[in-house]
């Protein structure tokens, strides 16, 4: 036992290591991102003060994320320490709540993301702004497509926070799907947004526009769901974690991909655009998805309006502290089941 706890502590010291540069890098990109954005802001609305409340915006933000990670490090810590046996389980796993083992997760994206696309908004919606960035200048429309691509190192950065699991679980291979294709949807939204930054959007419709900033600011709070879906034990995967992922599915079909898609025709045919390899990107998502979701919706009519999801389900084998342990549902995702 003895070798065991130095094994667990050396391991647990290296851990904490990673979790600080974690949080080093985030406060880092957060700080960078947040100047910046109220940057283009302030200097377009010089004559109010208003803007620079955005800067409290930022620090709540930064406040809420070092408190999710340290949360998380906390939660991660204590199961590691009763999957390695160095501390017993004396009780039953607690009941989990609806909101998750770690609902700060998706609380803190959500709260930055509503001030991330609050900055948006009043930049893109702001034709003199937008007219008024000029590419050859460093604060042009360049630096402000990078930092809002940004977002998705985030993102990364908050979902390896809370992942633990060892390489090549299906876990650790859950999560990491769930970074790359979080991160290039958030650089869809980005390049949809972008639209509005060349020559030719005097020529777009107010609606087209509005339907442009909309859409792709809606994109941004969608990985809230996967954040949802990570924060259930693995023994709830069967039914809230599926209604997650099937919600999640449908949301980003007729809301994102669909619409993404029609635009950037319109914009081809009509100005001439020429086609972004983001049009693939959405062909290929929408017929991934409607494959994906077939056997999905099967599986929610059998669990919820037939009998056979409760009798073909097996019991759980695993012992309390292992159940205790899968902290996020992704310890027995079935194998092929997409991401």
């Amino acid at each position: 036992m003895s070798d065991l706890k130095k094994k667990y502590r050396c391991c647990s010291s290296w851990k904490l290591v990673v979790h600080i540069l974690d949080v080093i890098w985030l406060a880092l990109i957060l700080l960078f991102q947040g100047t910046v954005m109220n940057y283009y802001i302030i200097t377009h609305y010089s004559t109010t003060n208003t803007p620079y409340f955005f800067f409290v915006a930022d620090f709540f933000c930064l406040a809420t994320f070092i408190g999710t990670l340290s949360t998380a490090y906390s939660h991660l810590r204590k199961v590691s320490a009763i999957q390695n046996s160095v501390i017993s389980l004396r009780r039953d796993p607690p009941k989990i709540s609806h909101f998750g083992l770690l609902p700060l997760s998706y609380v803190s994206w959500l709260f930055y993301v509503s001030v991330l696309v609050t900055k948006i908004v009043i930049i893109f919606s702001r034709e003199t702004l937008l007219r008024s960035l000029v590419p050859v200048d460093f604060f042009g429309p360049q630096l402000l497509k990078v930092t809002m691509t940004l977002a998705a190192i985030v993102f990364l950065l908050l979902l390896e926070g809370h992942n633990w699991s060892k390489r090549g679980t299906p876990r650790y291979s859950y999560i990491t799907s769930t970074c790359a294709k979080t991160g290039i949807e958030l650089l869809d939204s980005v390049a949809l947004l972008s639209i509005l930054l060349d020559d030719h959007p005097h020529d777009l419709t107010g609606g087209m526009k509005d339907l442009i900033l909309g859409i792709a600011a809606f994109n941004f709070f969608l990985p809230a769901l996967k954040l949802y879906q990570l924060s259930f034990p693995d023994k709830t995967i069967d039914k809230r974690s599926l209604l997650v992922s099937v919600s999640y599915y449908i949301l980003h079909l007729i809301l994102i991909d669909i619409p993404f898609l029609s635009i950037r025709l319109y914009l081809w045919f009509a100005f001439g655009e020429n086609a972004s390899m983001f049009l693939m990107k959405n062909i290929l998502n929408i017929i991934l998805t409607l494959r994906s979701m077939y056997p999905d919706l099967c599986t929610i009519y059998n669990v919820y309006f037939t009998n056979q999801g409760t009798t073909n389900r097996r019991p759980s084998q695993k012992k309390p502290e292992e159940a205790f342990g899968e902290e996020i549902s992704l310890a027995d995702h079935q194998k092929g089941e997409p991401v």
